[in-house]
């Protein structure tokens, strides 16, 4: 096992966690709740004035990005308390006045505040529309540029991939995890049509964006957290030009590929 998954690590990520056995060790179950615990201060505490001063902001003066500090260091609060320690690489590859559609394999619950707070960008988010029921993160969302989907309505959800092209061309990048849910095993699924959809309609680049290891620290379906290093890695931009809605499967596939080549799995 040992020999199999040091074959699975590139060499530029010498300190990654491997694979270990499940653990009910308490300390492990007690940071899961403590990270919770953390979660639940920082929207408290930090997200709901924050929350209130950007609406006002936003009403009052035109202001569009004050969220994005404080929800960052929101974000950061809650990986810091996992106990995740991020290695960010390929940030210069982007233009920082360029809106990008940042697709990202899915592993944990830390890959969207760790896309959110380490891109270098103010990022907002296609979000599936349960997130948008939970108070607070409710009033936060609209300012953040962060759109919902309804994948159960078929008419909801092609009115969402509008609103975020909208979102696309005022020069708002977002991200997207078209896996539509977490990987336990870190194998990379299918990727959903929607969000290139959107990006096509945009015109406005893909980032593909690598995520290793989150699941090592925060795994789907238990309840503990076992702290280590986690990677986002930033791949060079894709250029949407010449892709329509006839041949945007070869586009799937081919952002698929240049992720799934690079993730560790299990």
């Amino acid at each position: 096992m040992g020999k199999k998954n040091e074959l699975l690590r590139p060499a530029f990520f010498p300190h990654s966690p491997l694979p270990t056995p499940h653990s009910p060790l308490p300390r492990y179950m007690i940071r899961y709740y403590w990270t919770f615990l953390v979660a639940f201060l920082l929207l408290v505490f930090i997200g709901f004035p924050a929350i209130a001063v950007g609406h006002i902001l936003r009403k009052f003066f035109g202001v569009e990005d004050f969220i994005f500090p404080p929800a960052k260091f929101g974000c950061r609060g809650y990986v810091w308390a996992a106990g995740a320690r991020v290695h960010v690489s390929g940030l210069e590859r982007l233009d920082r006045d360029q809106a990008y559609v940042f697709i990202a394999n899915h592993q944990s619950n830390l890959d969207p505040p760790m896309l959110f707070s380490y891109l270098g960008h103010n990022v907002g988010a296609i979000a599936k529309i349960e997130l948008f029921r939970i108070p607070i993160m409710k009033q936060g969302f609209p300012l953040a540029h962060v759109v919902p989907i309804d994948r159960s309505n078929r008419e909801r959800a092609m009115q969402s991939a509008r609103r975020a092209a909208d979102e696309l061309r005022r020069g708002h990048s977002l991200m997207a995890f078209p896996e539509g849910t977490r990987t336990a095993d870190g194998q990379v699924k299918e990727f959903k049509k929607g969000v290139f959809y959107m990006a096509i309609k945009a015109g406005v680049p893909i980032v593909p964006v690598v995520v290793n290891d989150t699941r090592l620290v925060m795994r789907k379906g238990e309840k503990r957290v076992v702290p280590g290093d986690v990677y986002l890695e930033v791949l060079p931009p894709v250029n949407v030009e010449g892709y329509t809605m006839d041949n945007v499967r070869e586009l799937i596939e081919h952002v698929h590929d240049l992720i799934a080549e690079r993730v560790r799995t299990d």
